[in-house]
């Protein structure tokens, strides 16, 4: 089974608001051209409310992160999607998540093409599953 670039940016922002809404945050979408920010507004169960940056994707390679200025409450969630030649596999799923400030830290501009500027899962590394550095 095979995804195209957008069909798993879709299952990822389905996939990361599902599994903050187990965890006991309330998510909202913002869709379309005019929430270029982020593509979750969630609340925490503190109340305290942040954003949210996914990204998607059902192949090994480096995410695509492109710098956005500094912008307090921003978190990015990063969606490996369990993927095999068989189908779907959801223990495979992986979730990368981090502050803005993070991510910013890991990224590696590509000057020539901006739009391939970010990071490979390996620099991530220590962001796997990291629900704890989220409000809560």
């Amino acid at each position: 089974m095979t995804m195209t670039r957008n069909e798993a940016e879709w299952a990822a922002v389905f996939l990361a608001a599902g599994e903050l809404t187990r965890r006991g945050y309330s998510v909202s979408l913002t869709l379309g051209p005019n929430a270029p920010l982020a593509d979750l507004v969630v609340r925490a169960p503190s109340g305290e409310a942040f954003i949210v940056d996914v990204k998607g994707k059902c192949k090994p390679g480096a995410w695509m992160v492109k710098p956005k200025s500094p912008t307090p409450g921003l978190f990015y969630m990063l969606v490996r999607l369990g993927m095999t030649s068989a189908g779907i596999d959801r223990a495979a799923d992986r979730f990368y998540i981090m502050p803005q400030t993070e991510a910013l830290r890991l990224t590696r501009t590509n000057v020539k093409h901006p739009a391939l500027s970010g990071f490979t899962s390996a620099a991530a590394s220590g962001s796997l599953d990291d629900w704890s550095c989220l409000p809560n």
